[in-house]
């Protein structure tokens, strides 16, 4: 039996699909963005260093753009959410 081997990559490029799909989802639940940028940036070093290694395929650019997606969309997610509460806490000061 010929053993299977993976690609140089793959498992990076793979890491990088999931990673992003997770950012994806945790850039809409507010203060959760936060694990939104982080893991952007995780699957952002994946992607590259799977590229590193070689492997071009359809899983290394979708893993690429999601992360990229989940990493501005975190970061918009969040500042809108701090902007929003510090507003709130403003908006409490001001007699009516």
């Amino acid at each position: 039996m010929p053993e299977h081997t993976n690609p140089p990559g793959k498992s990076n490029a793979t890491a990088s699909l999931v990673l992003g799909i997770i950012s994806v989802v945790f850039c809409f639940f507010g203060y959760s963005a936060v694990l939104s940028v982080i893991l952007g940036i995780i699957g952002l070093v994946q992607a590259s260093k799977s590229k590193e290694l070689g492997y071009e395929d359809g899983s290394r650019t979708a893993g690429f753009i999601l992360s990229l997606i989940g990493l501005i969309g975190g970061a918009l997610a969040f500042t809108a959410c701090v902007a929003c509460i510090s507003f709130a806490g403003i908006a409490s000061t001001y007699p009516y």
